[in-house]
C-alpha cells in the first residue's frame, strides 16, 4: 500500500483555496467542455482533515505507535 504524503496534499489543497480566494474561477468552459473545480467549503473541510491527520501523526511520533500488551 503506498504511503500518502499528507503534507504535500495539504500544500495542494491550500494552493487551490488560495486560487479561489484570489479571483480564480470555480468553473469554466473550453471548446464546449465544462470543467468545475472543488468549491471552497469542500476544500476547507479537506484542509481541516489533513491538518488533523498531520497533528495526530506528529503527536504519536509518526505513522506507527508502540502498543504494550497488558
Amino acid at each position: 500500500m503506498p504511503t500518502i504524503d499528507y503534507e504535500a496534499r495539504l500544500t495542494k489543497v491550500q494552493a487551490a483555496i488560495d486560487a479561489l480566494l484570489t479571483g480564480g474561477h470555480q468553473s469554466y468552459r473550453i471548446d464546449g467542455q465544462e470543467v468545475t473545480k472543488l468549491d471552497l467549503a469542500t476544500l476547507q473541510r479537506e484542509e481541516e482533515r489533513l491538518v488533523g491527520k498531520i497533528k495526530r501523526a506528529s503527536r504519536r511520533g509518526g505513522a506507527f505507535r508502540t502498543v504494550r500488551p497488558l
